[in-house]
């Protein structure tokens, strides 16, 4: 499996017989023609929806995105807390804490977690009651995750200043995981060695993939 982090949060998975783009917004795409492109976007943010993916040169390409895009372009457009099959990729949305979905896929014999915006946002001056809210639909849409996940792209987003761990850390701790990548940093790869100076509750030791530019790629495994 290659994977390339892209910018901010958009990355491209290429596995043996499928390319996978999730959150398209910046970046530079090295697309094979030869296998199937399926295009994922969580919702309509700026910073996650790029319409020039409707432009992208490629044969093959099938579109699955948030219900909060619909409009004029052709797609699957998908509800949260359901499941769909597109060929021979299942997928499962999640309610995100924010707008849109994340997202569950399961392909050659793969598991990959994208939460999109689905984050533990706690901000420092919101009333109480929303921060709580935060919180529960967080751990009620992570604790729904009950299989392994191979690769998870969780949201790590230093403008929460001394809450931005903790989405992470309780997806750690509760969901068995072998590599995340951290997304949502807006360019500023200074977080990856402040994660790697934490000391984090990692019981399944999973890998956290540093991410030093745009345009990394990543061959996991």
């Amino acid at each position: 499996m290659l994977v390339t982090h892209l910018f901010h949060s958009g990355v491209l998975i290429e596995l043996d017989n499928h390319l996978l783009l999730f959150d398209y917004y910046q970046g530079k795409l090295n697309l094979n023609k030869e296998k199937p492109l399926y295009i994922f976007v969580s919702h309509r943010h700026y910073d996650h929806y790029n319409p020039e993916i409707f432009k992208l040169d490629h044969p093959h390409k099938t579109y699955i995105l948030s219900d909060t895009l619909r409009h004029k372009y052709e797609a699957n457009y998908v509800d949260v807390h359901q499941e769909y099959i597109f060929d021979d990729i299942k997928v499962k949305t999640l309610l995100s804490t924010d707008e849109g979905c994340a997202f569950l896929v399961e392909t050659e014999k793969q598991t990959i977690y994208f939460a999109g915006d689905l984050n533990w946002w706690h901000w420092e001056g919101e009333p109480e009651k929303d921060n709580l809210w935060q919180k529960e639909i967080y751990q009620q849409e992570i604790n729904s995750i009950q299989q392994p996940i191979d690769l998870a792209f969780v949201v790590v987003d230093k403008r929460q200043e001394e809450s931005y761990l903790l989405g992470l850390q309780y997806f750690l701790k509760h969901v068995k995981t072998r590599y995340i990548m951290p997304i949502h940093y807006f360019g500023d790869y200074t977080i990856t060695q402040q994660l790697q100076n934490e000391k984090l509750d990692n019981p399944y030791q999973a890998h956290i993939i540093p991410v030093h530019h745009r345009d990394e790629t990543f061959e996991i495994f």
